[in-house]
C-alpha cells in the first residue's frame, strides 16, 4: 500500500484550494477539508496560511525554474539569459495556475506581498546570481554600480509589472524581447 505524505497531501490540497476558492478565501480549514485531514494537522506542517502559501508556491516556483534552466541552455550568453529568462517567466506564469493566481491576477496583491517578504524570491535570485549574474560578474559585463542583488530585485519588479499590467504597446513576442533587451541589459551588463 502507498500511503501519501501527508505535506504533499495538504500542499496539493492548497494549491486546489488557492486556483478553485481564490487565495483570499482559502485558510487551514479550507484546505484541512479539501486535504480530508483536521486543522491540527495542517497546522502541526504549517504553523499558519502565509508559511502555506509560501510551501505552495515554492513548488509551483521550482518547477518553473527548472524550465527555465532547461530552456536557458540554448542561450549561453549573459544578455541573452537574461532577455530569455525573464521572456519565459513573464510567458509562463500566466499558464499556471497558481503562479498566475499570486503573480498575474489582482487578487494576488496580498499574496504577493507575503511571498515578497519571505526568503522564496531570494531563494530564486540566488539561482539567478549563480546562473547569470556571477559569471557575468567573472567575465567583466555586469554592471558594478549597482549590487548584485539590488539587480535581481529590479528584474522581478519588471517580471511583475508585465505581468499585472499587461502592455497597450507590445503587440508581439519579438517586440517584447526587443523591449526587454533594451530595458535591461543596459542596466545589467556592460
Amino acid at each position: 500500500m502507498n500511503e501519501t505524505n501527508p505535506v504533499d497531501n495538504i500542499l496539493a490540497a492548497a494549491r486546489r484550494c488557492y486556483v478553485e476558492q481564490g487565495i483570499g478565501a482559502t485558510g487551514m480549514k479550507e484546505v484541512a477539508a479539501a486535504a480530508g485531514v483536521a486543522r491540527s494537522t495542517v497546522y502541526r506542517y504549517f504553523p499558519g496560511r502565509d508559511e502555506l502559501l509560501i510551501a505552495a508556491v515554492r513548488e509551483e516556483m521550482l518547477a518553473l525554474n527548472d524550465v527555465i534552466r532547461g530552456r536557458l541552455e540554448a542561450h549561453p550568453a549573459p544578455a541573452e539569459q537574461v532577455v530569455e529568462g525573464l521572456l519565459i517567466a513573464i510567458r509562463e506564469i500566466p499558464r499556471r495556475p497558481l503562479l498566475a493566481a499570486v503573480f498575474a491576477s489582482e487578487e494576488g496583491g496580498r499574496a504577493r506581498g507575503v511571498i515578497w517578504q519571505s526568503s522564496l524570491l531570494e531563494q530564486f535570485g540566488e539561482d539567478m546570481m549563480t546562473r547569470v549574474m556571477r559569471p557575468a560578474a567573472e567575465l567583466g559585463l555586469l554592471q558594478d554600480h549597482v549590487p548584485p542583488e539590488v539587480l535581481v530585485e529590479w528584474v522581478y519588479r519588471l517580471l511583475l509589472s508585465f505581468l499585472t499590467l499587461p502592455s497597450n504597446v507590445i503587440g508581439s513576442e519579438d517586440e517584447l524581447r526587443t523591449t526587454l533587451h533594451a530595458l535591461l541589459v543596459p542596466v545589467l551588463l556592460k
